[in-house]
């Protein structure tokens, strides 16, 4: 939701947050915050995500219990939870966007040469793709209990400008006699 309603592309920082883990397994919870830089309707930004145990506090949810999949937006003007509830004072606002006529009917109609689906991997899936995969490289940082350092990352090149040994996460180096074609 937050990925597509913000435009939230080409994050310059990822930091992580973790229980610790051995780098073969995945840690118990890790909390992973994203910067993006502004574009040309919003200002610059900072996503924080929650996985496994951890949750925000309940202040910072104005006594929400967050659950399984608790999605909460933090604006200028107040907070959006779940997707409907507004909180601390947010008023509602007419906000115009297509209308899906759902997954499958998009993909058939993208399929017969009509519009793309919403979820196109040049415009939405692979920009996604990144934003997730950049996070999991925080948490790789992020091995030892605590808060790893933090990713200065580039977005054109897919590569960390300040972390070392990433590269070979990024993109696998085969041994002799194995390629991989492009």
């Amino acid at each position: 939701m937050a990925f597509m309603g913000l435009d939230l592309r080409n994050p310059i920082s990822i930091q992580a947050e973790t229980s610790g883990h051995n780098k073969d397994s995945f840690p118990k919870w890790s909390i992973v915050t994203y910067e993006f830089p502004a574009n040309d309707w919003r200002a610059g930004l900072k996503l924080v995500w929650y996985d496994g145990g951890k949750k925000p506090s309940q202040d910072l949810c104005e006594g929400k219990v967050p659950g399984a999949e608790g999605k909460l937006v933090i604006g200028d003007k107040g907070k959006l939870w779940g997707y409907t509830e507004l909180l601390g004072g947010a008023e509602p606002v007419d906000v115009e966007f297509p209308q899906s006529p759902g997954h499958f009917e998009e993909w058939v109609r993208a399929i017969q040469g009509g519009e793309p689906a919403v979820s196109n991997f040049p415009d939405y899936a692979g920009p996604l793709a990144e934003v997730v995969v950049a996070g999991n490289l925080a948490v790789w940082v992020a091995a030892e209990e605590g808060q790893g350092e933090k990713i200065q990352w580039d977005s054109e090149n897919l590569k960390a400008t300040n972390v070392t040994g990433l590269e070979s996460l990024i993109k696998p180096e085969y041994r002799e006699g194995y390629t991989l074609d492009a």
